[in-house]
């Protein structure tokens, strides 16, 4: 009986699961990392495929009622972002600024437009990856290719796909819409998502951890208006992160350097990362949390290092989150704040080069 009890909830965790159209967006991964793999360039492989990770789970949403509005719109908030986030990421203090700006653009459209949010936040995600990454134009450039590349192939084969299944290419059902935010609020959380980002950025630098990026993203997404929704955010992503990093890394340490290994796996979690995106936010983060790893050992290797780097990055992200959360908590229930549909889904496109050991900006 109790057996029983334990199964039912962890299927809970799992519902809904729509594998149909999870089918959709699934064959561009494999394609695009095996692709990488043949011509000898599984860096670049890898980047594609992390854009086309983050444009597939955009094919669940509209935008400005198109139905392929988001992805579309996310693919060019990715450009953008790898252009934009290279570049500043040479300048400690301008990336600084450029990502708390975005954090209070973000939390002010979650509070309106769920779809609209969704698609900024993959923007200023992604800005922030790619500032970890910093570099000059060519570097840059190279990066925005290698997200058109993934994006590109994502759309194309989502749309021809749902062109041939039409059943499969649905749109998830929505939150409804909440009502405008107060004044006081709207100011309120912008100046709390910017100060959070801000300094899980400047704890990450002061401690000198590698793959910092993950802090202020972590910060960004955990976030949420009402005090006890920042706490069960935060908890539900660390042990997701910390369950997709165990499983991928124990996968990656076993079969090593094969690439057909780590190809199939990564299409299974980048598939679960896909059908999961309504169900349970530590099933989704740990879905996309192997998803990452896996890309990461493909393109580059050090697998156990950068697992570890995204779990103490994550911590640090939404402790700091809870932190700002509990000096400036909102009072009270907060009547039309809704919990955001789907609850990480970030950038995950690899670098072009990993920077030395140790360096930290500024």
């Amino acid at each position: 009986m109790r057996i029983s009890a334990v199964a039912k909830r962890t299927l809970r965790h799992w519902r809904p699961f729509y594998w149909r159209e999870a089918a959709l967006c699934m064959p561009a991964m494999p394609i695009l990392l095996a692709g990488g793999v043949l011509l000898g360039l599984p860096t670049q492989g890898a980047i594609a495929a992390g854009a086309a990770l983050v444009v597939g789970l955009a094919a669940s949403r509209d935008l400005v009622g198109r139905r392929w509005g988001a992805m579309i719109g996310t693919a060019l908030g990715l450009m953008i972002a790898a252009l934009v986030g290279t570049l500043a990421g040479q300048v400690p203090w301008l990336l600084l600024t450029l990502g708390c700006i975005g954090a209070a653009v973000c939390a002010a459209i979650a509070l309106f437009e769920e779809d609209v949010w969704w698609v900024v936040l993959q923007g200023v995600t992604a800005m922030l990856i790619a500032g970890y990454y910093a570099g000059p134009l060519d570097q840059a450039l190279l990066r925005g290719v290698g997200v058109l590349v993934g994006s590109a192939a994502q759309i194309g084969l989502v749309v021809l796909l749902a062109w041939i299944f039409p059943k499969a290419a649905a749109r998830l059902p929505s939150m409804p819409a909440p009502p405008p935010p107060g004044s006081k609020l709207l100011i309120s959380h912008m100046a709390r998502a910017a100060a959070a980002v801000g300094i899980s950025m400047a704890v990450a630098w002061a401690v000198d951890l590698q793959n910092w990026a993950w802090a202020p993203m972590t910060a960004m997404i955990v976030l949420k208006p009402g005090l006890m929704e920042t706490q069960t955010r935060g908890a539900q992503r660390v042990l997701g992160t910390l369950l997709g990093c165990a499983a991928a890394t124990v996968f990656a340490i076993q079969v090593g350097s094969a690439h057909p290994w780590l190809i199939a796996a990564a299409g299974v979690t980048a598939f679960a990362s896909f059908a999961l995106q309504q169900a349970h936010f530590a099933t989704l983060t740990a879905a996309i949390t192997a998803t990452v790893v896996l890309l990461v050992s493909l393109g580059y290797g050090g697998v156990l290092a950068n697992a570890e780097h995204r779990l103490i990055a994550t911590i640090i992200g939404g402790l700091t989150a809870l932190v700002v959360a509990r000096i400036a908590p909102h009072r009270g229930r907060l009547n039309g704040v809704q919990e955001d549909r789907v609850g990480e889904n970030p950038p995950v496109v690899p670098p072009v080069r990993a920077p030395a050991a140790g360096s930290v900006p500024g």
